[in-house]
Protein backbone atom coordinates (compact mmCIF):
# COMPACT_ATOMS: atom_id res chain seq x y z
CA UNK A 1 0.00 0.00 0.00
CA UNK A 2 1.36 3.46 -0.88
CA UNK A 3 1.67 5.93 2.27
CA UNK A 4 -0.13 8.54 0.95
CA UNK A 5 -3.39 6.23 0.24
CA UNK A 6 -5.94 5.90 3.11
CA UNK A 7 -6.71 2.58 3.88
CA UNK A 8 -10.19 1.37 2.54
CA UNK A 9 -10.23 4.83 1.00
CA UNK A 10 -13.21 4.85 -1.39
CA UNK A 11 -13.36 6.53 -5.08
CA UNK A 12 -17.46 7.90 -5.49
CA UNK A 13 -16.82 8.92 -8.77
CA UNK A 14 -14.46 7.45 -11.46
CA UNK A 15 -14.90 6.79 -15.10
CA UNK A 16 -13.24 3.64 -16.73
CA UNK A 17 -13.23 1.62 -20.37
CA UNK A 18 -15.60 0.43 -21.90
CA UNK A 19 -16.62 3.39 -23.13
CA UNK A 20 -17.44 5.77 -26.46
CA UNK A 21 -15.01 8.18 -24.73
CA UNK A 22 -11.19 7.57 -24.57
CA UNK A 23 -10.55 6.39 -21.06
CA UNK A 24 -7.20 5.94 -19.26
CA UNK A 25 -8.01 2.22 -18.09
CA UNK A 26 -10.69 -0.35 -17.60
CA UNK A 27 -12.87 -1.78 -14.91
CA UNK A 28 -10.82 -4.78 -14.22
CA UNK A 29 -7.56 -3.21 -14.53
CA UNK A 30 -8.23 -0.37 -12.45
CA UNK A 31 -9.55 -2.44 -9.55
CA UNK A 32 -6.74 -4.70 -9.32
CA UNK A 33 -3.94 -1.54 -9.27
CA UNK A 34 -6.96 0.21 -6.39
CA UNK A 35 -6.80 -3.08 -4.59
CA UNK A 36 -3.14 -3.08 -4.58
CA UNK A 37 -2.99 0.75 -3.17
CA UNK A 38 -5.34 -0.51 -0.35
CA UNK A 39 -8.43 1.26 -1.53
CA UNK A 40 -11.70 -0.40 -0.69
CA UNK A 41 -13.77 0.15 -3.74
CA UNK A 42 -15.13 2.79 -6.30
CA UNK A 43 -18.33 3.56 -8.13
CA UNK A 44 -18.03 3.11 -11.97
CA UNK A 45 -19.62 6.31 -13.14
CA UNK A 46 -20.80 6.07 -17.33
CA UNK A 47 -22.30 8.85 -19.26
CA UNK A 48 -23.86 6.44 -21.01
CA UNK A 49 -26.34 4.49 -18.58
CA UNK A 50 -25.40 1.80 -16.15
CA UNK A 51 -22.32 0.24 -15.09
CA UNK A 52 -24.09 -2.44 -12.66
CA UNK A 53 -24.02 -5.73 -15.00
CA UNK A 54 -19.86 -4.29 -15.50
CA UNK A 55 -19.26 -4.05 -11.33
CA UNK A 56 -21.18 -6.99 -10.61
CA UNK A 57 -18.86 -9.01 -12.69
CA UNK A 58 -15.83 -7.40 -12.08
CA UNK A 59 -16.79 -8.38 -7.86
CA UNK A 60 -16.36 -12.02 -9.25
CA UNK A 61 -12.71 -11.52 -10.40
CA UNK A 62 -11.15 -8.96 -7.83
CA UNK A 63 -11.50 -10.82 -4.04
CA UNK A 64 -11.86 -8.31 -1.10
CA UNK A 65 -12.31 -5.37 -2.73
CA UNK A 66 -15.94 -3.56 -3.74
CA UNK A 67 -17.06 -2.23 -7.55
CA UNK A 68 -20.36 -0.56 -7.32
CA UNK A 69 -22.53 -0.06 -10.49
CA UNK A 70 -24.63 3.13 -10.98
CA UNK A 71 -27.01 4.27 -13.40
CA UNK A 72 -26.51 8.17 -15.54
CA UNK A 73 -30.06 9.25 -16.78
CA UNK A 74 -28.72 10.89 -20.37
CA UNK A 75 -29.95 10.69 -23.58
CA UNK A 76 -28.59 7.21 -24.38
CA UNK A 77 -30.51 5.24 -21.58
CA UNK A 78 -33.58 6.91 -22.59
CA UNK A 79 -33.58 10.58 -20.54
CA UNK A 80 -35.48 10.65 -17.75
CA UNK A 81 -36.66 6.62 -17.94
CA UNK A 82 -38.54 5.40 -14.70
CA UNK A 83 -38.40 2.17 -16.10
CA UNK A 84 -34.47 1.96 -16.51
CA UNK A 85 -34.10 3.51 -13.14
CA UNK A 86 -36.62 0.75 -11.61
CA UNK A 87 -34.75 -2.08 -13.33
CA UNK A 88 -31.28 -1.25 -12.63
CA UNK A 89 -31.77 -0.35 -8.46
CA UNK A 90 -32.90 -3.78 -8.56
CA UNK A 91 -30.20 -4.82 -9.93
CA UNK A 92 -27.84 -3.19 -7.42
CA UNK A 93 -27.09 0.45 -8.89
CA UNK A 94 -25.56 2.23 -5.86
CA UNK A 95 -26.65 5.78 -7.19
CA UNK A 96 -28.54 7.27 -9.79
CA UNK A 97 -27.70 10.88 -11.38
CA UNK A 98 -29.64 13.29 -13.01
CA UNK A 99 -28.16 14.22 -16.19
CA UNK A 100 -24.86 14.91 -16.76
CA UNK A 101 -23.56 16.02 -20.45
CA UNK A 102 -27.63 15.72 -21.53
CA UNK A 103 -28.16 18.24 -19.08
CA UNK A 104 -29.53 21.67 -20.73
CA UNK A 105 -27.73 23.46 -18.54
CA UNK A 106 -24.26 22.09 -19.66
CA UNK A 107 -25.33 22.91 -23.42
CA UNK A 108 -26.51 26.52 -22.01
CA UNK A 109 -23.24 26.31 -19.81
CA UNK A 110 -20.86 25.68 -23.09
CA UNK A 111 -23.47 28.04 -25.38
CA UNK A 112 -22.56 30.86 -23.38
CA UNK A 113 -18.61 30.27 -21.96
CA UNK A 114 -16.68 27.55 -24.29
CA UNK A 115 -15.82 28.85 -27.72
CA UNK A 116 -16.61 26.56 -30.60
CA UNK A 117 -13.48 24.56 -31.20
CA UNK A 118 -13.32 23.78 -27.22
CA UNK A 119 -16.87 22.26 -27.25
CA UNK A 120 -16.40 20.52 -30.51
CA UNK A 121 -13.06 18.90 -28.68
CA UNK A 122 -15.13 18.18 -25.36
CA UNK A 123 -17.96 16.13 -27.37
CA UNK A 124 -14.74 14.15 -29.26
CA UNK A 125 -13.60 13.23 -25.63
CA UNK A 126 -17.01 12.05 -24.54
CA UNK A 127 -17.02 9.99 -26.77
CA UNK A 128 -19.39 12.34 -29.29
CA UNK A 129 -20.10 11.63 -33.20
CA UNK A 130 -21.31 13.39 -36.30
CA UNK A 131 -24.82 13.06 -35.96
CA UNK A 132 -27.47 11.41 -37.80
CA UNK A 133 -28.82 14.30 -40.79
CA UNK A 134 -32.68 13.53 -39.10
CA UNK A 135 -31.28 15.20 -36.01
CA UNK A 136 -31.15 19.28 -35.55
CA UNK A 137 -27.89 18.99 -33.87
CA UNK A 138 -25.76 22.13 -34.39
CA UNK A 139 -21.64 22.28 -34.82
CA UNK A 140 -20.53 21.99 -31.52
CA UNK A 141 -23.86 20.89 -29.66
CA UNK A 142 -22.92 17.33 -28.58
CA UNK A 143 -24.26 14.17 -29.86
CA UNK A 144 -25.76 11.70 -28.41
CA UNK A 145 -25.50 13.69 -25.60
CA UNK A 146 -28.40 16.13 -27.24
CA UNK A 147 -31.67 15.67 -28.64
CA UNK A 148 -32.52 18.44 -31.92
CA UNK A 149 -30.20 20.68 -30.43
CA UNK A 150 -31.52 20.48 -26.57
CA UNK A 151 -30.87 18.99 -23.28
CA UNK A 152 -32.66 17.85 -20.82
CA UNK A 153 -34.10 19.32 -17.58
CA UNK A 154 -36.52 18.55 -14.57
CA UNK A 155 -38.84 21.48 -15.04
CA UNK A 156 -41.53 21.82 -17.91
CA UNK A 157 -42.54 25.07 -19.19
CA UNK A 158 -43.96 26.51 -16.51
CA UNK A 159 -41.12 25.69 -14.03
CA UNK A 160 -42.98 22.49 -12.44
CA UNK A 161 -41.33 19.25 -11.86
CA UNK A 162 -42.03 16.55 -14.41
CA UNK A 163 -43.77 13.96 -13.67
CA UNK A 164 -41.13 11.11 -15.22
CA UNK A 165 -38.81 12.80 -12.41
CA UNK A 166 -41.42 12.07 -9.63
CA UNK A 167 -41.55 8.96 -10.80
CA UNK A 168 -38.11 8.27 -10.32
CA UNK A 169 -37.77 9.93 -6.80
CA UNK A 170 -40.52 7.48 -5.86
CA UNK A 171 -38.57 4.69 -7.04
CA UNK A 172 -35.39 5.64 -5.44
CA UNK A 173 -37.61 6.81 -2.17
CA UNK A 174 -38.78 3.12 -2.00
CA UNK A 175 -34.92 1.74 -1.99
CA UNK A 176 -31.71 2.37 -0.79
CA UNK A 177 -29.73 4.15 -3.64
CA UNK A 178 -28.32 7.49 -3.78
CA UNK A 179 -29.82 10.51 -5.85
CA UNK A 180 -26.97 12.11 -7.32
CA UNK A 181 -27.37 15.45 -8.69
CA UNK A 182 -25.57 15.80 -11.80
CA UNK A 183 -25.20 18.62 -14.03
CA UNK A 184 -28.18 20.22 -13.18
CA UNK A 185 -28.78 23.82 -12.67
CA UNK A 186 -28.65 25.73 -8.99
CA UNK A 187 -32.26 26.51 -9.42
CA UNK A 188 -33.16 22.36 -10.50
CA UNK A 189 -30.73 21.08 -7.97
CA UNK A 190 -33.25 23.28 -4.84
CA UNK A 191 -36.07 21.91 -6.55
CA UNK A 192 -34.75 18.04 -6.85
CA UNK A 193 -33.44 17.89 -2.94
CA UNK A 194 -37.05 19.30 -2.03
CA UNK A 195 -39.18 17.15 -4.18
CA UNK A 196 -36.46 14.33 -3.04
CA UNK A 197 -37.01 14.84 0.71
CA UNK A 198 -40.80 14.87 -0.26
CA UNK A 199 -40.59 11.10 -1.92
CA UNK A 200 -38.72 10.14 1.36
CA UNK A 201 -35.18 9.42 -0.87
CA UNK A 202 -32.78 8.65 2.03
CA UNK A 203 -29.60 9.61 0.53
CA UNK A 204 -29.09 12.43 -1.83
CA UNK A 205 -25.03 13.28 -3.02
CA UNK A 206 -24.98 16.82 -4.37
CA UNK A 207 -22.27 16.37 -7.92
CA UNK A 208 -19.16 18.35 -7.71
CA UNK A 209 -20.66 21.55 -6.13
CA UNK A 210 -17.23 23.34 -6.81
CA UNK A 211 -17.88 23.37 -10.67
CA UNK A 212 -19.99 22.53 -13.54
CA UNK A 213 -22.92 24.26 -11.82
CA UNK A 214 -21.02 25.82 -8.55
CA UNK A 215 -22.82 25.75 -5.71
CA UNK A 216 -22.42 29.04 -3.54
CA UNK A 217 -21.15 27.96 0.30
CA UNK A 218 -24.64 29.51 1.57
CA UNK A 219 -26.29 27.29 -1.45
CA UNK A 220 -24.42 24.30 0.57
CA UNK A 221 -25.10 24.86 3.47
CA UNK A 222 -29.26 25.24 3.33
CA UNK A 223 -28.96 21.96 1.36
CA UNK A 224 -26.61 20.52 4.31
CA UNK A 225 -29.12 21.40 6.57
CA UNK A 226 -31.73 19.12 4.63
CA UNK A 227 -29.41 15.96 5.06
CA UNK A 228 -27.41 16.45 1.15
CA UNK A 229 -24.32 14.97 1.03
CA UNK A 230 -21.24 16.55 -1.27
CA UNK A 231 -19.30 14.49 -3.55
CA UNK A 232 -15.80 16.77 -4.26
CA UNK A 233 -14.16 15.87 -7.24
CA UNK A 234 -10.57 16.33 -7.58
CA UNK A 235 -10.77 16.37 -11.32
CA UNK A 236 -11.80 20.12 -11.25
CA UNK A 237 -8.45 21.22 -10.23
CA UNK A 238 -7.15 19.58 -14.15
CA UNK A 239 -7.38 21.01 -17.35
CA UNK A 240 -9.44 18.52 -18.38
CA UNK A 241 -12.39 20.39 -16.57
CA UNK A 242 -12.15 23.86 -18.34
CA UNK A 243 -14.94 23.43 -20.50
CA UNK A 244 -17.29 22.31 -17.64
CA UNK A 245 -16.30 25.47 -15.65
CA UNK A 246 -13.36 23.62 -13.64
CA UNK A 247 -9.39 24.19 -14.03
CA UNK A 248 -9.75 25.84 -10.04
CA UNK A 249 -7.02 25.64 -7.55
CA UNK A 250 -7.17 23.36 -4.95
CA UNK A 251 -8.88 25.48 -2.48
CA UNK A 252 -11.71 26.01 -4.32
CA UNK A 253 -12.45 22.44 -2.56
CA UNK A 254 -10.56 22.90 0.43
CA UNK A 255 -12.40 25.97 2.03
CA UNK A 256 -15.79 24.61 0.91
CA UNK A 257 -15.31 21.66 3.10
CA UNK A 258 -14.30 23.95 6.19
CA UNK A 259 -16.89 26.37 5.45
CA UNK A 260 -19.53 23.09 5.04
CA UNK A 261 -18.17 20.57 6.76
CA UNK A 262 -16.48 17.21 6.77
CA UNK A 263 -19.33 15.07 7.98
CA UNK A 264 -21.12 15.99 4.77
CA UNK A 265 -17.72 15.59 2.58
CA UNK A 266 -17.34 12.60 0.46
CA UNK A 267 -14.20 12.30 -2.16
CA UNK A 268 -14.29 11.28 -5.27
CA UNK A 269 -11.43 12.19 -8.29
CA UNK A 270 -14.17 12.05 -11.59
CA UNK A 271 -10.57 11.09 -13.08
CA UNK A 272 -10.07 8.30 -15.82
CA UNK A 273 -9.86 10.79 -18.53
CA UNK A 274 -7.38 9.56 -21.11
CA UNK A 275 -5.03 12.71 -20.52
CA UNK A 276 -5.34 12.67 -16.81
CA UNK A 277 -3.02 10.70 -14.60
CA UNK A 278 -4.41 6.59 -13.24
CA UNK A 279 -7.05 7.10 -10.99
CA UNK A 280 -5.62 5.66 -8.46
CA UNK A 281 -2.37 8.61 -7.95
CA UNK A 282 -5.42 10.94 -8.73
CA UNK A 283 -6.76 9.47 -5.19
CA UNK A 284 -3.58 9.29 -3.73
CA UNK A 285 -2.64 12.84 -4.40
CA UNK A 286 -6.15 14.02 -3.43
CA UNK A 287 -5.28 12.75 0.21
CA UNK A 288 -1.78 13.99 0.06
CA UNK A 289 -3.13 17.79 -1.07
CA UNK A 290 -5.85 17.38 1.95
CA UNK A 291 -3.36 16.42 4.36
CA UNK A 292 -1.14 19.27 3.18
CA UNK A 293 -4.19 21.48 3.83
CA UNK A 294 -4.46 20.85 7.37
CA UNK A 295 -6.79 17.99 7.60
CA UNK A 296 -6.02 15.92 10.33
CA UNK A 297 -6.45 12.13 9.85
CA UNK A 298 -9.30 10.97 11.03
CA UNK A 299 -10.95 14.21 8.86
CA UNK A 300 -9.55 12.76 5.95
CA UNK A 301 -10.81 9.26 6.87
CA UNK A 302 -14.41 10.49 7.39
CA UNK A 303 -14.78 11.84 4.17
CA UNK A 304 -12.78 9.07 2.64
CA UNK A 305 -14.28 5.65 3.77
CA UNK A 306 -16.40 6.34 6.78
CA UNK A 307 -19.15 8.41 4.83
CA UNK A 308 -18.93 6.80 1.63
CA UNK A 309 -19.83 3.65 3.40
CA UNK A 310 -22.70 5.09 5.41
CA UNK A 311 -23.92 6.20 2.05
CA UNK A 312 -23.29 2.60 0.01
CA UNK A 313 -25.00 0.54 2.82
CA UNK A 314 -21.66 -1.04 3.02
Amino acid sequence: MKKDMIPGAIDMHLHTAPDIAPRKTDDLELAKAAAEAGMGGFIIKSHLGSSVERAYLVNQMVPNFRVFGAVVLNFPIGGFNPFAVDSYVRLGAKEVWMPTVSAQYTLDYQRANVPLEDRIAFNKAHGGAAPPASMKVKPGDPWPWSKNGQGMTIFDGKGKIVPEVWTILEILGSSEAILGTGHLSVPETHALVDAAKQMKVKRILATHPEYMAPLSVDDQRVLAKKGVFFERCLVCITEASKPVGGNLPFEAISNNIRAVGVESTVLGTDFGQAKNIHPVLAMEDYLKRLRQAGFKESEIETMAVKTPKALLGV
